[in-house]
């Protein structure tokens, strides 16, 4: 018998032994898993000695980095490709998890403080986008896809979370931060705690147990895992403009070899809620966001339709800034050539679905913006 065969060959006698004994039926759904291979794409097996002893990964990188790790490299449908770097990427996420908890729990909290703009806007787009998550999460769940959902919450814990939230909200040295925006950063790393519980149950139960204290018997195990109260689709589109514009900045500054202390201004041209300008400024060190006409020599930028401009006196080179704009602007003119020639091509519009050619005509209407902002640019450095 072939594998599938002994595979189908118990699942029916379960089936049947379920229906003779108890008189229901003992499952409804069957998860299959691929082969494991090693990362060469071998079958693992004791005789090619391929094939590494869990217990020896556990003592080296502890049961929860090698659970995470296991899942990252099983995507649903395709044979498993086993690598120890991914065991690796599971210690290091585990390590991420425990010192965000230990930079929040440092912080001093001041009761009289006001939460500030900024920190009233991070906790607005966390929470949205931590629901959100939580639909995508259940959703995967439901047709066991469960590495897709390890995914989910992985980046929005690395990602989003470590990376920007907590990059938003944390005060400055010595400072203290407000009892609103602290309250909300821990119950938000409790609900992250109670998401990844299932994959990563030990350091969860330890730090659950640790945020606060606890009845005699309780343990995270009991607790439900977050529900979605809807999230806000417009606001997380706006925030990730804002995480654009500061990407763009700081990879100038970058470019430049600008210091991250020396405080720029910046120029916007474009639809741009003002609601998180408070964030570009303290994430990219802007010390004022201008919406005037933007004057003087220094560094063009674009983000999608949006227009930036950062004055430099003197920083940079503004022939250097010139060819760099020539270099995107022939870019950008290449791309809408290509997407020109499809739409141009009577076959392709008359059989492609709808939704495909309005993505195309959406493609040219972009480029078509961000052309002429290239040029604008240009012009200003004449």
């Amino acid at each position: 018998m072939t594998g599938p065969d002994i595979i189908f060959f118990w699942v029916a006698r379960m089936i049947m032994a379920g229906g003779e004994f108890l008189d229901e039926v003992p499952f409804r759904n069957v998860y299959f898993t691929g082969i494991v291979r090693d990362k060469i794409g071998r079958k693992m097996s004791k005789t090619l000695g391929n094939s590494p002893n869990p217990l020896d990964l556990i003592d080296k990188y502890g049961a929860d980095a090698v659970r995470l790790g296991m899942l990252l490299c099983s995507s649903a449908g395709n044979d498993i490709l086993y690598d120890e770097s991914q065991i690796e990427q599971g210690r290091n996420f585990c390590g991420k998890i425990w010192n965000s908890y230990r930079l929040v729990k440092g912080w001093t909290v001041d009761d009289s403080l006001a939460q500030s703009k900024e920190c009233e806007t991070a906790v607005k787009w966390f929470s949205s986008l931590l629901n959100s998550t939580v639909e995508t999460v259940e959703d995967h769940y439901s047709k066991f896809r469960i590495s897709d959902a390890l995914m989910a919450i992985y980046k929005l814990f690395w990602d989003s979370y470590c990376a920007w939230y907590l990059e938003i909200v944390k005060p400055a040295f010595g400072s203290p931060v407000d009892r609103k925006t602290y309250d909300a950063t821990m119950e938000f790393f409790e609900k992250l705690l109670k998401l990844i519980h299932p994959i990563m149950p030990f350091i969860t139960e330890e730090l659950w147990q640790n945020m606060a204290e606890r009845p005699e018997g309780a343990t995270i195990m009991y607790e439900s895992t977050p529900v979605s109260n809807g999230f806000d689709a417009a606001l997380l589109e706006k925030f990730a403009q804002a995480q654009e514009v500061v990407v763009a900045v700081r990879g100038m500054r970058a470019s430049k070899q600008i210091s991250p202390k020396e405080a720029l201004k910046l120029f916007v041209d474009g639809e741009f809620d003002a609601e998180f300008e408070p964030v570009v400024r303290k994430l990219a060190n802007i010390s004022c966001i201008s919406r005037e006409s933007a004057q003087g020599s220094g560094v063009s930028l674009v983000v999608g339709a949006l227009k930036l401009f950062v004055p430099l006196e003197g920083l940079v080179d503004s022939e250097e800034q010139k060819e760099k704009l020539l270099a995107e602007l022939d870019h950008q003119k290449g791309f809408l050539e290509s997407v020109r020639r499809k739409l141009s091509n009577e076959n392709f519009v008359a059989h492609a679905p709808e939704a495909v050619v309005a993505m195309e005509r959406k493609k040219e209407a972009d480029a078509l913006e961000r052309i002429a902002a290239l040029e604008e640019s240009l012009s200003s450095l004449q």
